[in-house]
């Protein structure tokens, strides 16, 4: 894992949206979603819940976005 993840994290966590994320880092949907599921599991934690309606952060989340964003 790299610091990459938390800021694709970010990302997403800001908009909502992997598709979103990915073209805002000129990536790839795809790439966007592994790289959170790696992050998840090296964190042993669900950071994101995920829905037709889209992504809202888990209280794990939350936390973790805002450790992001002290830094």
């Amino acid at each position: 894992m790299t610091l990459d993840y938390y800021r694709i994290f970010y990302y997403v966590a800001k908009y909502k949206s992997f598709s979103k994320a990915a073209r805002m880092l000129d990536n790839n949907q795809p790439n966007i979603t592994r790289c959170m599921n790696i992050l998840e599991s090296e964190l042993d934690c669900k950071l994101l819940n995920r829905s037709h309606k889209g992504i809202t952060l888990t209280p794990e989340g939350i936390h973790c976005i805002l450790m992001y964003q002290l830094q």
